[in-house]
């Protein structure tokens, strides 16, 4: 038995980076298609906002792909944000019950109190059209999915633009 290495990608090939043209230059079916978006996009562009698409342009494509790539994070994060904080402003606090100053309160006073509390919570258990548990039971899966959404766009986030600044400093 002998050891080696079979490498399955692509000489040349780089991590993330799309290949739009074979190595005798003509376009793989990728390349058709990002071609053929490239000419409709440009035509719904202004005239002085139009790029030159007369030849497929495979290094440009790289780049829009990546922008387009840190903006679909960015805007993905911002969504995540912004619903953490809808989340926790909508976030009910339930009702809180004043505690009664027991000393300045007759015996009377008291159990007309208390019998009023207990009427309230049974009204709400018997006319509110939601569970409170199962609200609290969505609530908690909200929050948790918007917990591990963020983390993994936060990380997301980070690695590309630490692969950018890398790509960036190498082409200086």
């Amino acid at each position: 038995m002998s050891n080696y290495i079979i490498h399955w990608g692509i000489k040349g090939q780089k991590w993330g980076i799309r290949r739009y043209r074979n190595t005798d230059g003509t376009l793989t079916e990728a390349g058709k298609r990002r071609y053929d978006r490239d000419i409709r996009e440009n035509l719904s562009k202004k005239k002085d906002n139009r790029v030159d698409t007369s030849k497929p342009d495979p290094n440009r494509w790289v780049k829009e792909d990546i922008t387009r790539s840190r903006n679909l994070v960015r805007e993905s994060k911002n969504l995540v944000t912004d619903l953490d904080t809808l989340e926790r402003t909508t976030r009910g606090s339930g009702r809180k019950t004043k505690k009664m100053d027991l000393s300045k309160m007759s015996d009377k006073e008291m159990r007309d109190k208390i019998n009023r509390e207990l009427l309230e919570r049974q009204y709400d258990q018997l006319f509110n059209e939601t569970n409170n548990s199962n609200r609290r039971r969505g609530r908690e899966i909200v929050s948790d999915t918007l917990s591990v959404a963020g983390g993994v766009l936060g990380v997301a986030g980070s690695s590309l633009a630490i692969a950018l600044a890398m790509k960036e400093l190498r082409g200086k």
